[in-house]
């Protein structure tokens, strides 16, 4: 999520599909917590990895403005 912030304020906008890294590390967090059936885990990891796209524009909001 942090790659995402313009941390040198060029205001060059980022790939769209940086906005899917969140999510993407989550869905293989999850897979990687299935096989080692740890389900609980798998949970948790796939529903941070959605709720991460949701946390990042709140971050990015708070750090760069509307």
């Amino acid at each position: 999520m942090l790659a995402l912030v313009d941390w040198k304020n060029t205001g060059v906008a980022k790939p769209l599909w940086m906005f899917f890294l969140p999510m993407a590390f989550g869905v293989a967090g999850s897979i990687v917590a299935v096989s080692k059936k740890a389900y609980g885990w798998a949970l948790i990891s796939a529903i941070f990895g959605i709720v991460a796209i949701q946390i990042m524009n709140v971050v990015i909001t708070l750090l760069q403005g509307p």
